[in-house]
């Protein structure tokens, strides 16, 4: 299998230059050699779009901080934090970890369970749902300074053999207008 040490250019990072520079997000995702970049792209967009959600969820919640809550549901929300942050966080890359989206999900699902009990809210009154899924529909995976085309196999760019490990960098696509 190849493995793809994903790169995210940070929001705030111009999506017209791969290279743009700035805090982001990085995980490795695994795929075969033959599969289409149309397809790795969109498993690697999902994967981003959860990661990017589970992050900005765990830091609006930091900000949160439930002061009035009590000792065992506070201890219990800031340990489902820390580890929601630390599967999600770039550490993983150091340690060879891939990033599963069914992990990823039972981490929100776990934090928004502990937030309602630690908070004593609806989870409708916190506004965790996801707000938009198209964020990651449009996007253009990067390699080698060349933008790869979804029309082709990863094979075509990297070969046949399913040991190797590249560097993808990943940017949302430019409007052509």
């Amino acid at each position: 299998m190849v493995v793809l040490h994903v790169k995210s250019a940070a929001p705030a990072a111009s999506p017209s230059s791969p290279d743009a520079g700035g805090e982001g997000t990085e995980f490795l995702y695994e795929c075969a050699a033959s599969t289409s970049v149309a397809d790795v792209a969109a498993a690697i967009g999902a994967l981003a779009g959860l990661q990017a959600r589970l992050l900005s969820l765990c830091r609006r919640l930091r900000e949160k901080r439930c002061a009035d809550a009590g000792a065992v549901a506070a201890a219990e929300f800031e340990r489902a934090l820390d580890e929601a942050e630390a599967y999600a966080s770039k550490e993983q890359v150091q340690h060879n970890r891939f990033l599963s989206p069914r992990a990823l999900r039972e981490h929100i699902k776990n934090i928004e369970k502990n937030c309602t009990t630690a908070l004593q809210e609806p989870q409708e009154g916190l506004a965790l749902q996801e707000s938009s899924s198209d964020k990651h529909e449009r996007i253009q995976l990067w390699w080698a300074g060349k933008e790869l085309a979804m029309d082709h196999k990863l094979s075509d760019y990297i070969g046949v053999n399913d040991k190797t490990k590249i560097v993808i960098k990943l940017t949302r696509a430019r409007d052509e207008c």
